[in-house]
């Protein structure tokens, strides 16, 4: 289905500021860069002309392709907003309210993805609402630990079931769990993004996955949480 045009405008303005901080870069690139052929190599004039046509260039092919990235994560998370939206319209809610933390997971060495798991009594359902986060995001997770704080959506284990099942989601039955455990140390190479430690799931199989805890949780009740 084509993007409304609400979010087309939204999509161009996360564009537009992309661009813009890149042209600022080249900008502060291009004064260095004359300056050196200036003072250094006895240059007294420089191409300004064809250098700025080729950041112009350069800046319209990066709003293309940042915009269609962007047309894309907004398309992506359209199904996960029709049931968040639809909440308590479908099965019975659960007697109890499921508790849940926010988790990053490294995957392919560099990668990341960032999953919503809710705790329930028959396992962990782990819905991906983020793909890979670059440097300079550190309270990108906020919203979705804000969404934990809702008790409809942590009552609703039929809207739970259907997020997990989204691209990206998971299922872990608690029968395949045999340990977790706490590595209370930070992760390197997280760019400033605030955690908790974080928890390593031990697989009957032998198998393990490690999440890392996002904001400022308390490990070990997570972990309990997952163990009871």
């Amino acid at each position: 289905m084509f993007p409304d045009i609400q979010n087309l405008r939204k999509s161009a303005v996360m564009a537009g500021r992309s661009v813009l901080a890149l042209c600022a870069g080249i900008l502060v690139l291009i004064v260095f860069r004359a300056a050196l052929d200036g003072g250094f190599n006895g240059r007294r004039q420089f191409d300004w002309h064809g250098t700025i046509k080729i950041a112009v260039l350069f800046s319209l092919v990066w709003f293309c392709i940042f915009f269609a990235s962007g047309i894309f994560r907004i398309q992506s998370s359209a199904p996960a907003k029709e049931i968040l939206d639809d909440i308590l319209s479908g099965d019975t809610p659960s007697k109890a309210e499921l508790s849940g933390f926010v988790a990053m997971e490294y995957f392919a060495l560099m990668l990341n993805r960032t999953f919503v798991v809710f705790v329930a009594p028959e396992g962990l359902y782990g819905w991906k609402a983020v793909g890979t986060v670059p440097a300079g995001a550190p309270t990108y997770f906020q919203p979705y630990a804000k969404m934990l704080d809702d008790p409809k959506l942590r009552r609703d284990l039929a809207a739970v079931r259907k997020l997990a099942n989204l691209k990206g989601g998971f299922f872990i039955r608690r029968s395949e769990i045999s340990s977790v455990e706490v590595i209370p140390k930070q992760k390197p190479g997280m760019a400033g993004i605030p955690h908790s430690g974080r928890i390593l799931i031990h697989f009957a199989s032998g198998r393990e996955r490690e999440f890392i805890l996002l904001g400022i949780v308390d490990a070990e009740r997570i972990r309990r949480s997952i163990l009871s």
